[in-house]
């Protein structure tokens, strides 16, 4: 099932993912520079590291959401090159026009993104039936969130060398 788009149509569409693409890199370039110049040497106390730190964990993750909407209108512009834009990634059938014009990049139909949000959570059995799981095995299987966690306890064991090397004069921790 194809969706017919005028040429017209093809270019505003194409204009406007190019445009988003060159303002999200130039944000994201902003909040790297922003995080890599933070400088938590500099600081001293407890509370203004922890601040820092918060700080640079908020635009790190505003730096991820806007990298992620990059990749989704690369996407988009490369299924405009091989004239596969337009139709939902799940069911096959094409995208509402209002919906390509509110947002570009989307890859899924109303009908199918509705069925993937409501289903968010849940678990198909081996019957094929739905049901909602009741516990959360996310860390285990998300390599991301067990780098983030890494990352985190690399940057929480950092952040205490650095604490007592202010109060101790030395970067261990004595006992």
């Amino acid at each position: 099932w194809k969706l017919k788009m005028s040429d017209k149509f093809i270019k505003q569409l194409t204009d406007r993912l190019k445009d988003r693409r060159q303002y999200l890199l130039r944000e994201v370039k902003q909040r790297l520079n922003e995080f890599k110049n933070s400088g938590i040497d500099r600081l001293s106390d407890t509370a203004d590291i922890a601040s820092s730190m918060i700080e640079d964990q908020i635009v790190m993750s505003i730096a991820q959401g806007e990298a992620k909407e990059i990749e989704q209108i690369d996407s988009a512009l490369d299924k405009i090159n091989k004239d596969k834009y337009g139709n939902c990634e799940s069911c096959g059938k094409g995208i509402n026009k209002q919906r390509l014009m509110a947002i570009p990049f989307v890859s899924l139909c109303i009908k199918c993104k509705e069925e993937e949000e409501r289903y968010e959570g849940s678990e198909i059995d081996s019957d094929g039936y739905r049901f909602d799981s009741l516990e959360y095995t996310g860390l285990e299987a998300d390599d991301e969130k067990k780098k983030a966690i890494s990352g985190i306890l690399i940057l929480v064991i950092l952040i205490s060398m650095l604490i007592n090397y202010h109060i101790n004069g030395t970067a261990f921790i004595n006992s």
